[in-house]
């Protein structure tokens, strides 16, 4: 759509040649013509208007009387921004070197109207040139346009050329990436003390907090039963950190292994189903279910204490070995776990002595 005349004459003035009742008049003519791409925009989305049928020149002439009654008084909201926009642009102070941003109307996710969208450059400096305007939301004029129409930044900006002043397009700034969240090793590294303790120690810290207990002793269990991830039940793909056997109605995964149960103090070997997971958080997640049942209570209420809670273990009979507490309190206060915790998060650091281990014992789920 052509602008008028007037504006582009009133735009094309030197700075010093434009005065504030001439960049008015422009900006009501800008409202104006904004209205009116608006009510086309609405008739075009409609289904047609009985009323003029195929004849656009009365159309036309109520397109433009609606859009002069729109924009009267107070008019849209509109006017005063530009009138603001285009005395910053063409009277700058002395040490300014361009205009303003100005977003004009764009698209918003809602599909309403926003200040903030990026239409199609164009120039209010050449009287000849049409100035292309997006589709607008026909239900914004029976809303209230200006409760609409939110400032935001980046998009349309006013800036002076040597030709005169235009409409410069600042594509909208994508907002920054997330951070990547921090990966949980799902797979056990057994190469030392300080690999296994590390890839077990995102899932034990939380499987602590959720329990109300020390992660120092779940590692330290985790390391008794495992040999510090080297003795796993069923092997490395277990992931089975707390040997808990296959019973109680278990329907996930299975393996087979050798253990030792004790029997009025003497030691019994023998071979049993043990349960399989997929990875170190499905254990500890099934080990956290089952410190929940009431057996276990005892162990959840010795909170931050290692001693404590291997003590309330043995009690419940999580283990059949009578030495199982004063190992488990024996590794979490050892210097093989504390050197593989101030290990973290460092790599590459000597593995620390491996813990002499008496192998797995019957867990009863």
């Amino acid at each position: 759509m052509q602008l008028p005349s007037a504006t582009a004459v009133s735009l094309q003035q030197p700075a010093s040649a434009t005065s504030p009742e001439r960049v008015r008049t422009a900006a009501r003519e800008l409202e104006s013509q904004f209205a009116r791409m608006m009510i086309k925009s609405m008739r075009e989305a409609g289904m047609g208007n009985a009323m003029f049928g195929g004849d656009t020149t009365y159309r036309d002439m109520h397109d433009q009387k609606l859009a002069d009654q729109l924009t009267k008084g107070r008019g849209l909201g509109l006017a005063p921004v530009i009138e603001r926009q285009l005395n910053r642009s063409l009277n700058p102070p002395p040490a300014a070197t361009g205009g303003a941003p100005l977003p004009l109307p764009g698209r918003n996710a809602a599909g309403g109207m926003s200040l903030g969208a990026a239409p199609v450059a164009t120039s209010l400096a050449a009287p000849s040139a049409g100035m292309p305007m997006p589709a607008r939301n026909p239900t914004l004029v029976h809303r209230g346009l200006v409760q609409d129409l939110p400032l935001q930044e980046p998009g349309l900006r006013l800036a002076r050329t040597d030709s005169g002043t235009s409409l410069d397009v600042t594509a909208p700034v994508a907002p920054p990436p997330l951070p990547e969240p921090v990966s949980r090793p799902v797979k056990l590294d057994a190469s030392s003390p300080e690999a296994f303790v590390k890839s077990i120690w995102p899932a034990a810290q939380e499987t602590a907090k959720e329990l109300g207990v020390s992660a120092r002793a779940l590692v330290a269990q985790a390391a008794l039963e495992t040999g510090w991830g080297r003795k796993l039940v069923g092997g490395s793909d277990s992931h089975n950190l707390f040997g808990i056997k296959a019973t109680g109605g278990w329907q996930g995964g299975k393996v087979t292994s050798g253990t030792h149960e004790y029997f009025g103090g003497k030691r019994v070997d023998l071979r049993d189903d043990f349960r399989a997971y997929d990875s170190v958080q499905q254990s500890f997640d099934d080990y956290a279910r089952l410190m929940r049942s009431k057996r276990y209570a005892g162990a959840l209420a010795a909170g931050d204490d290692p001693a404590r809670f291997a003590r309330a273990l043995q009690k419940a009979g999580y283990a059949t070995d009578p030495s199982y507490a004063a190992k488990i309190t024996s590794i979490a206060n050892g210097p093989t776990l504390r050197r593989a915790l101030e290990s973290l998060p460092a790599d590459g650091l000597p593995a620390g002595r491996m813990v002499a281990m008496a192998g797995t014992h019957g867990k009863q789920g």
